[in-house]
C-alpha cells in the first residue's frame, strides 16, 4: 500500500482520502516504480529493476509560501502552481501545490478546483518520476495526456 501524506488546507470536494486514492491510481498505472515503466530513455529491463515506491507527500500552500519556495529552490521570485522535490525510493518525493494559483487556473479553464488539483498532482508525480517538460521534447506532456485519460481526467 502506498502511503500518501497530505498537509495544508483542505481542498473543496476533494477529501484527503480521495487524494490518496488518486495518487495510488496514478502510481499503479505507472507501475508503482520510482521511474515510469518505459520511456525513450529507459528500457523495460531498467524499469523492472527500479525500486518500488511506497510513500509520497503532498503539501497545499498559499501563494506567499510557494513564491518563497520557488525563489529559494529555483531562483524565481514568483509563485508557481506546483513544485516537486524528488526523493529516493521508496519515498517518491514531496509535491507542493499553491491552492491560490490552482484556484486561478481552475477559474481560467472553467473546471473545479478539485479537477485542477488532480492535474497538478499528476504533473508533480511525473516530475518526481524523472520527467522534465522543459528538456524532454514533449515526452512528459504526451505521457501526462495519456495518464489523464487513464485515471479519468479530461
Amino acid at each position: 500500500m502506498i502511503n500518501v501524506e497530505v498537509t495544508g488546507p483542505a481542498v473543496p470536494r476533494f477529501p484527503r482520502r480521495e487524494i490518496g486514492d488518486f495518487v495510488r491510481a496514478v502510481l499503479q498505472w505507472s507501475g508503482g516504480r520510482s521511474r515510469p515503466p518505459v520511456s525513450r530513455k529507459r528500457s523495460a529491463a531498467e524499469a523492472a529493476a527500479a525500486p518500488q515506491v511506497d510513500e509520497v507527500s503532498i503539501a497545499f500552500v498559499d501563494d506567499a509560501s510557494m513564491r518563497s519556495l520557488n525563489k529559494k529552490f529555483r531562483g524565481k521570485n514568483k509563485t508557481t502552481d506546483v513544485l516537486t522535490f524528488p526523493g529516493e525510493a521508496p519515498f517518491l518525493g514531496d509535491i507542493v501545490i499553491s491552492l491560490d494559483q490552482a484556484r486561478r487556473q481552475a477559474r481560467d479553464e472553467r473546471h473545479s478546483l478539485a479537477t485542477e488539483v488532480r492535474y497538478l498532482i499528476l504533473h508533480g508525480i511525473l516530475h518526481a518520476l524523472g520527467f522534465d517538460h522543459e528538456t524532454d521534447d514533449g515526452e512528459m506532456n504526451a505521457l501526462e495526456m495519456k495518464m489523464r485519460a487513464k485515471v479519468g481526467l479530461r
